[in-house]
C-alpha cells in the first residue's frame, strides 16, 4: 500500500471516530432528558446542576468536534462523562447499576483512540476504574444522597444496563465497521496491484521481446542494403546495378513498414482514445482506395458490402489502423491460381455491437498456428516478410477502443477475420 493509500485509510478511520463521537454526544444529551422524565415520573430528587452538566457536556463535546477539534472533544467528552457518573454513583444506592456507565466511558475511550493512541485509552480506562472502586469501596456523598425503593433500584438498574448496553454496542458497531471499510479498502488495493502487477510484468515481456525482434528486422534490411550498395560498387553493368537497385527499394519498404508498425503501436498505447462519428463503409472504402496501388491488389475482387447509412462512434485513426492492416494481409496472402481471387466485407449487427467480418479465399492459416496469431512478431506463413507486428496491433488496438477480434481458417482455402466493435464508447 502507498502513503497515499495509507493516509486514506487513517482519515476513513479518523472520520468515523468524528462521527461515533457526534452520535454519542446526541445520545448522551437524549439520555440525559430520559433521566430527568423517569426522576420526574418516580418522584426522585436530583440536582439541576447534574443535569445541566451532563447536558453542557454532550453539547460542548458535540460542538469541539462539530468545529474539527477532535481531540479536545475526546478529552472533554470523557473527563466531563466520568467525573458526572462520579458524582451521581456517589449519591445514590450501588443497586441502580449507574456505577454500570464508568464500563461504557473505558469501552469507548479504547475505541475512540484506538490502536495509534492506546497509552490515551488506558488512561480514561484506568480513571474509569478508579472512579468506580472508589464508589464500590468507600461511602462518601458528594452531593445530596438520593434515597431508592426496591422498585425504583430495579427500574434504574434495567435502564442502566439498557444504556450501558447501547452505548457500548453503538460504539463496537461503529468500529467493527471501520474496521471492515479499512479491510475492505485493503482488499481492493491488493487486488489492483495483483492486476498492475500482471499488466507490469506483460508490458515488461513485450518489451524484452519488443526490443530484441525489433532490433533484429531493423539490422536485416540494413545488413542487406549494405550488401547490395558493396555488390553495386562491383559492377559496372547497368541491368544488374539496377537489379540491385530494386532490391534495395525493396529492403527499404520493408523496413519503412516496420517502422510504421512500431509508430502505431507506439502510438497506440500512449495517445488517448478521441472518439467521433464515423460512416463504417466510407471509411473503409478510403483505407482500401489507399491500397490500390499494392502488388497485384488490382487482381483481386473487393466487395465491400456495408450499408451506409451504419454509423458508430469511435476513433477513426486506430478504424484505419486495423482495417488497413487486416486489407493489406488479405491483400499480401492472396492466392491468384483461383479463378476469382476476391475479398468481401460485410457487417451485422449483434446487440450493441457491430460485426465487421473481413473473409477472402486466400491461402488460409494452418491450424496450429491459429492460436498464436496475435502474439507480437508471429509470422504465421513461411512466405512472411513481415515483422509479425501487423495482427498484435490490431488486437492491442481494438482493445484499446472497447472492440475485440477472432478468426477462422482453412490453409488452401482462405481466411475471415471478424472485428466486433461497440455502436458507442460505452457500448
Amino acid at each position: 500500500m502507498n502513503e497515499m493509500e495509507k493516509e486514506s485509510d487513517i482519515n476513513l478511520t479518523e472520520q468515523k471516530r468524528s462521527k461515533l463521537v457526534s452520535q454519542l454526544s446526541i445520545i448522551v444529551f437524549f439520555v440525559t432528558f430520559f433521566y430527568m422524565m423517569m426522576d420526574w415520573v418516580l418522584e426522585i430528587h436530583v440536582q439541576s446542576f447534574i443535569y445541566i452538566g451532563f447536558l453542557l457536556c454532550s453539547v460542548l463535546t458535540f460542538l469541539l468536534n462539530y468545529y474539527q477539534r477532535l481531540d479536545a472533544a475526546k478529552i472533554v467528552g470523557l473527563t466531563f462523562f466520568n467525573g458526572l457518573i462520579f458524582l451521581v454513583a456517589s449519591s445514590e444506592p450501588f443497586e441502580t447499576g449507574i456505577h454500570l456507565h464508568f464500563f461504557s466511558a473505558g469501552v469507548v475511550a479504547m475505541i475512540i483512540y484506538g490502536f495509534e493512541e492506546w497509552k490515551k485509552g488506558i488512561c480514561f480506562i484506568a480513571l474509569s476504574l478508579c472512579l468506580y472502586l472508589s464508589v464500590f469501596l468507600y461511602d462518601f456523598d458528594l452531593i445530596t444522597y438520593r434515597f431508592f425503593g426496591p422498585t425504583e433500584s430495579r427500574i434504574f438498574f434495567v435502564i442502566n444496563i439498557t444504556v450501558t448496553a447501547i452505548i457500548s454496542t453503538s460504539s463496537f458497531l461503529m468500529f467493527s465497521k471501520v474496521t471492515f471499510k479499512i479491510e475492505q479498502s485493503l482488499r481492493q488495493n491488493q487486488e489492483v496491484m495483483i492486476a498492475q502487477n500482471e499488466k507490469l510484468e506483460k508490458a515488461n515481456k513485450e518489451l524484452d521481446r519488443f526490443v530484441y525482434s525489433a532490433s533484429h528486422d531493423l539490422r536485416a534490411p540494413l545488413s542487406s542494403l549494405t550488401g547490395l550498395i558493396n555488390l553495386s560498387g562491383m559492377t559496372s553493368d547497368i541491368n544488374t546495378i539496377r537489379e540491385y537497385h530494386g532490391h534495395m527499394q525493396n529492403r527499404i519498404l520493408v523496413m519503412d513498414k516496420f517502422i510504421k508498425e512500431i509508430i502505431d503501436y507506439s502510438r497506440n498505447a500512449r495517445v488517448e482514445v478521441l472518439e467521433e462519428r464515423i460512416n463504417l463503409k466510407s471509411l473503409i472504402d478510403e483505407v482500401a482506395d489507399s491500397l490500390k496501388f499494392v502488388k497485384d491488389s488490382s487482381k483481386i475482387l473487393l466487395q465491400n458490402s456495408i450499408d451506409e447509412t451504419i454509423e458508430l462512434q469511435s476513433d477513426v485513426y486506430r478504424l484505419k489502423v486495423i482495417f488497413s492492416n487486416l486489407i493489406s494481409n488479405a491483400v499480401k496472402y492472396h492466392d491468384l491460381e483461383k479463378p476469382v481471387p476476391y475479398i468481401t466485407i460485410g457487417c451485422d449487427k449483434s446487440g450493441s455491437n457491430y460485426v465487421v467480418k473481413i473473409g477472402d479465399n486466400g491461402m488460409g492459416i494452418r491450424e496450429e498456428h491459429l492460436p498464436r496469431i496475435f502474439d507480437m512478431f508471429y509470422r504465421a506463413h513461411e512466405k512472411s516478410e513481415g515483422s509479425g507486428l501487423g495482427l498484435y496491433i490490431v488486437k492491442e488496438t481494438l482493445y484499446k477502443i472497447g472492440g475485440q477480434i477472432s478468426v477462422d481458417s482453412a490453409y488452401g482455402k482462405g481466411s475471415s477475420f471478424y472485428i466486433t466493435l461497440p455502436v458507442t464508447p460505452n457500448g
